[in-house]
């Protein structure tokens, strides 16, 4: 092995190291990796850079603004409720989620339709009275098996038709190319839910009230019993604490003692600790008792009068800052003016003083604010998900028509020949722009330039394995499995993408995993095309945990998810989807 292949494998490994065990992001680690194989002379400052160069960046960027303006626009709204309808069975209304969704999920980043879709599911749950862990999943799910019905679904799609650009099947594939496919995977996901996926999502235990755990998130909430106030000296039952309607008391914190088994002749004393646990409503229900106050000194130090306060819903992302770090180190409050009054993890309450708490990705932080922060830190990087407590606000929907019409223009311009997809999405960001369907400050804070970042870098990185012949030895170590067979090897290269999506990123997965479907097509001499789209389905088909992609994490606060949960429901998908497309390609796209 030349130093060139050494200096690489090294940095790369130290990458997957630094990823995988969560000491760094994604995308730090792969500019970082970029940086080192730079410094090191394997790759020129021209191939260092040139992955920032591919059209699919400037594409992924350009939808980033097209999904903003689509849920600025609340075009959206327009229909979702009236098609979600009255009250179903848990298999009735999965095709009324998923169908929808994976239309949308085919047209802009699933992100944002996640992000719509989980508070109007929570509403249209808890009036039907259905428990929102049973839609939450089939919600995630459905938007990356739509994310893979055309060529700009995902951001992945893009990049592997931007990795195409070079080679002799640059032309070979439409927008609706990998609907053929696509399509017939939506409705196998449907069906899958219907038959089998709801009966092995978590559900409610029979002895707990159904209006309970329409929503299964648990919070912990601290009060004190003030010096001389109303509830001093009264009895758990006749201060009215056993019938809350949003938690329960479970804990007194009294002289030094703590009561685990609150009974209802337990008497309360000044400057008692009650602990409660419930939903993030429970906080609300709280304030409102008379001779109570919160025990978080911060929240008492929060400088904002009480009416222009909110209770926010915050999900930790993989790639903030704040992970690893403790709420009171990472300087939340002085960093964003507000106070995290509690931490749920997989729906779960953390039993510790909230300042002391290690934040993971995946966290669902409950955050009393300003009433403007969502809209602040909408498109922050720390957070996945932001939503409201008190109420679901739906935006303005005059420019709804006018999002949709423009949409619909880019799809038969670019269908029908007229401009190259890179063209008209620009052309489509200018219109939006123009028409006010988005302002110019909400285009620039919807881009996310860390992942374009840790695409760019990803790209050099693959240069730099064609270039020292890393790739070529990874591919010949499958192909020792595989022999001369390109069905065996297109399912040992998709099989390979889906343990690296799951491990690292799906964009990061695709980039890696290119190189070695160039070198086995050439060695085997056969097309490259079915191996790109092995790739392109492998690097999407992320069921089977919360961290392979950033949909499965959005829902797993709100929904209550543990980990197992995503492998229960993923395992059956997964092996679906798999040995579709692994049969449905090459009769597509024939070696």
């Amino acid at each position: 092995m030349n130093p060139d292949a050494l200096l690489t494998l090294v940095v790369i490994s130290g990458f997957l190291f630094a990823v995988i065990s969560g000491r760094m992001a994604v995308d730090i680690g792969l500019a970082t990796a970029m940086v080192l194989l730079l410094v090191g002379g394997v790759l020129s400052p021209l191939e260092a850079l040139q992955g920032f160069a591919n059209p699919a960046l400037f594409i992924i960027a350009c939808f980033y603004i097209v999904s903003a303006a689509i849920k600025e626009s609340g075009a959206l709204h327009w229909w979702v409720m009236k098609w979600l309808g009255g009250k179903y069975s848990v298999s009735g209304v999965m095709p009324r989620i998923m169908l929808p969704v994976a239309l949308m999920s085919s047209v802009i980043s699933n992100t944002p339709v996640v992000a719509i879709f989980i508070p109007l599911l929570q509403d249209w749950a808890r009036r039907h009275q259905m428990a929102i862990s049973k839609v939450l999943i089939p919600l995630s799910f459905a938007s990356i098996l739509g994310g893979v019905c055309t060529l700009v679904g995902t951001s992945t799609n893009i990049l592997v038709v931007g990795l195409l650009q070079n080679t002799s099947d640059a032309s070979a594939l439409s927008l609706f190319s990998p609907a053929v496919i696509g399509v017939p995977l939506v409705f196998l996901g449907v069906f899958y839910f219907m038959l089998i996926g709801h009966r092995l999502l978590p559900s409610a235990g029979p002895e707990i009230d159904s209006q309970a755990v329409l929503d299964k998130r648990e919070y912990a909430m601290s009060m004190r019993v003030e010096a001389g106030g109303v509830m001093s000296g009264k009895t758990i039952a006749d201060a009215e604490l056993r019938h809350l309607q949003h938690g329960f008391l479970a804990e007194i914190q009294s002289e030094g003692r703590r009561i685990l088994a609150v009974g209802p002749e337990e008497i309360l004393g000044d400057d008692d600790i009650l602990v409660f646990v419930g939903q993030p409503e429970v906080v609300s229900e709280l304030r409102q008792l008379p001779g109570l106050q919160t025990a978080e000194k911060a929240l008492l130090a929060l400088d904002l009068p009480k009416n222009s306060r909110a209770l926010v819903e915050a999900i930790v992302a993989p790639e903030s800052n704040l992970v690893g770090s403790t709420i009171k180190a990472s300087g939340f409050r002085m960093r964003f003016d507000c106070v995290v009054v509690s931490v749920s993890r997989n729906g779960r309450r953390i039993n510790q003083k909230v300042g002391s708490i290690r934040l993971r990705a995946g966290d669902t932080l409950l955050i009393e604010a300003a009433r403007g922060f969502v809209q602040r830190y909408r498109y922050s990087r720390d957070f996945l998900l932001l939503s409201r407590i008190d109420d679901i606000s739906i935006p303005d929907t005059t420019k709804a028509p006018v999002t949709l019409g423009l949409l619909g223009l880019f799809f038969m311009t670019v269908v029908s020949g007229l401009l190259p997809l890179l063209s008209a999405a620009m052309l489509l960001v200018v219109a939006l722009g123009v028409s006010g369907c988005i302002s110019l400050d909400f285009a620039q804070r919807s881009v996310d330039a860390r992942v374009l970042l840790a695409i760019g870098a990803s790209l050099s990185i693959g240069v730099a394995l064609q270039n020292t012949g890393l790739a070529a030895m990874a591919a010949e170590g499958l192909m020792l499995v595989g022999g001369s067979n390109p069905y065996l090897n297109l399912l040992l290269l998709y099989l390979a993408t889906v343990l690296a999506t799951e491990l690292i990123t799906n964009n990061a997965a695709a980039v890696l995993m290119f190189p070695l479907a160039q070198v086995i097509s050439t060695a085997l001499e056969v097309s490259l095309l079915p191996f790109a789209l092995a790739i392109m389905f492998g690097a999407s088909a992320s069921f089977l945990s919360p961290l392979g992609y950033q949909t499965n994490l959005m829902v797993q606060g709100p929904g209550g998810y543990q980990f197992r949960d995503f492998f229960k429901v993923g395992i059956g998908l997964s092996f679906i989807v798999g040995l579709t497309v692994i049969f449905a390609i090459p009769l597509v796209w024939p070696f």
